[in-house]
């Protein structure tokens, strides 16, 4: 199969902060989140990945929670076509310390100021219990 350069762009940062978050030695917990546009395909090319929880994961899978990115919904993403994905995910460390208890999806109200979401992607919301 073909990689394309976008596709390795994208594993080859995220693999990159996951990488400066293992090497981190001062005690705590580590939590890293965002729009890293990455697919759920390539994700299985992220050697770091095993020592990460996938907060959406952790929390349980729920179809309700999982695209962040939803062409159908979102009328701020100007997209033609329909599609949805799950572009925005957090990392959690693997950590006895810190568990994730609950994700929601965030922004899916329109600002009254303009008709408009706050954002073509619906934001994440994440708590965790911490010992």
């Amino acid at each position: 199969a073909v990689v394309s350069t976008q596709s390795t762009g994208r594993t080859k940062q995220l693999d990159k902060v996951l990488d400066f978050m293992l090497k981190e030695t001062r005690p705590g917990i580590s939590i890293f989140g965002g729009d890293m546009n990455v697919r759920d395909f390539e994700i299985s090319r992220i050697k770091n990945i095993p020592n990460f929880e996938d907060v959406w994961e952790s929390v349980g899978r729920e179809p309700s929670t999982r695209y962040t990115w939803d062409t159908a919904a979102n009328s701020n993403t100007g997209a033609p076509y329909k599609s949805k994905l799950r572009f925005d995910r957090i990392y959690l460390r693997k950590s006895t310390e810190c568990k994730p208890t609950n994700l929601e999806l965030v922004g899916k109200t329109k600002l009254c100021s303009c008709d408009m979401y706050p954002s073509d992607h619906w934001g994440l919301l994440a708590r965790f219990s911490v010992k």
